[in-house]
């Protein structure tokens, strides 16, 4: 299962659906409310206008001598039910409810008392209409019908004179909505960005100073995380360190012991026994030592004040008298070339990392191979090297090589798996790299350590 998250899961885009979502509703609820009152507002103004033609034609229709009569000749008739947009007819019925004169098509009204009238809504032509009809005193019924295209066409202008704005406000409240949720997440990103930029084991409690009433919660719980991550970090270190403590002494003791039985007259096969012992013990030493190490390495990551302007020159100087004597028992060439390498850096680890990856090196070198140690720096990084003509690492292991107590299955020599996982914790604390490749793509290992460079003249 992926952890990436699922991209209905996310603040941002929830805030957004939401606010995009309701302004896009009041626009749509303001659309419908326009078109109501528009429709309404139009259908009265028109229905007045259309009703009075049919108080014209009512006020000239009349009977005489028992016969209906209209006074109006047919031209005046015409003018009145005249219209550029629309078609407009007329009809009269007399009291029989016969039509009289006008368009036969013309839908019959609603049954009405005298001196009634009504609009109501029909079709002629296969056209929608709205017809106003009126009966007389006299029972003649007077209906004129429009079609609706100017009613239509003015119901759409209001609709578009409020929709046009009111989009553009929504737009422009959408934008300001993008940018403000943007704006109010910031502290989370910065949040974010804090967490990355830090190292694996800096576990400073986060400032909720300037934290949002929203955020701050989070914070104060994520910093009692810390907290308790911090208390169990500080009782594994030293557990860890109190164990390889208690176990130096007797084991510097047994290694005396040994050394000093080893200078006495002994049967050869005695002396093999208590050799074996010597190197066992030599190793138990070498662990001891490198857990301590380890423990250091591992220390809390906001001891800033051990760290100063230091060079990686003089620590691969010193470590150079101290690793000749080895590397000559072992017929290994040991050779040293040495610049000057500025570092912000803790003058009490980066022995360790130096110790380690040399140790490393002459472990894995055979006899009559080759160890050669650099340091140098660059424009922005100081760097030191290591390198061997031993087996090399395969490169799908170089990762693994930098776990806790993991060897390449078949390498030979006594190593406990440390020296590498010590290094990179080293290396991580001062916020380096390091890197695993062949040594000039001709077998052995080559092991470069890079840091940033400082500029500073303290060295």
């Amino acid at each position: 299962m992926s952890d990436e998250p699922r991209w209905g899961s996310s603040i941002r885009t929830r805030l957004l659906i939401f606010i995009i979502s309701s302004l896009l509703l009041m626009v749509a609820g303001g659309a419908l409310v326009t078109y109501w009152v528009a429709l309404h507002t139009v259908t009265d103004a028109y229905d007045r206008s259309l009703l009075d033609p049919v108080f014209d034609i009512a006020d000239n229709v009349r009977i005489e001598a028992g016969t209906p009569r209209v006074d109006l000749p047919s031209k005046a008739l015409d003018a009145l039910v005249y219209d550029k947009v629309d078609k407009v007819m007329f009809q009269i019925r007399s009291p029989d409810n016969k039509i009289i004169d006008g368009a036969v098509d013309l839908p019959p009204p609603p049954p009405m008392s005298a001196g009634e009238h009504m609009f109501f809504d029909g079709a002629y032509g296969g056209e929608p209409i709205r017809v106003a009809a009126l009966r007389t005193a006299t029972g003649f019924v007077v209906q004129v019908g429009e079609t609706l295209h100017k009613r239509n066409r003015l119901v759409a202008e209001f609709l578009v004179a409020e929709l046009v704005p009111s989009l553009l406000i929504a737009l422009a409240a959408i934008a300001l909505a993008w940018f403000g949720v943007a704006h109010g997440l910031k502290p989370l990103e910065s949040l974010r960005s804090e967490l990355l930029g830090r190292a694996p084991r800096d576990l400073r409690p986060l400032s909720a100073a300037s934290a949002s009433v929203e955020i701050a919660p989070l914070l104060r719980a994520f910093n009692e995380l810390l907290a308790r991550l911090r208390d169990a970090n500080t009782m594994q270190q030293r557990f860890l360190a109190n164990a390889a403590h208690q176990l130096r002494t007797p084991l510097a003791g047994l290694q005396m012991h040994l050394e000093l039985l080893l200078r006495r007259e002994l049967g050869d096969d005695v002396r093999a026994e208590i050799e074996r012992m010597h190197t066992a013990t030599v190793r138990a030493s070498r662990l001891a030592n490198q857990l301590l190490a380890l423990a250091k390495a591992e220390g809390p990551a906001d001891r800033r004040s051990d760290l100063r302007v230091v060079d990686l020159k003089s620590f691969a100087d010193s470590a150079a008298r101290d690793w000749a004597p080895r590397a000559l028992a072992r017929k290994i060439d040991l050779g040293f070339s040495l610049e000057h390498a500025p570092i912000h850096g803790d003058p009490l680890l980066l022995p360790e990392l130096i110790d380690n990856l040399i140790d490393n090196a002459l472990r894995y070198t055979p006899s009559g191979g080759a160890v050669t140690v650099n340091t140098g720096s660059e424009t922005t990084t100081s760097y030191l090297t290591v390198e061997d003509t031993g087996p090399g690492i395969p490169a799908g292991e170089r990762n693994r090589v930098r776990e806790r107590f993991y060897r390449v299955a078949g390498t030979p020599g006594d190593g406990s798996g440390l020296g590498l996982a010590i290094a990179q914790e080293v290396v991580d604390r001062h916020a380096g790299v390091l890197e695993i490749a062949s040594r000039n793509g001709s077998g052995g290992t080559r092991v470069r350590v890079s840091f940033p460079r400082s500029n500073s003249a303290e060295v």
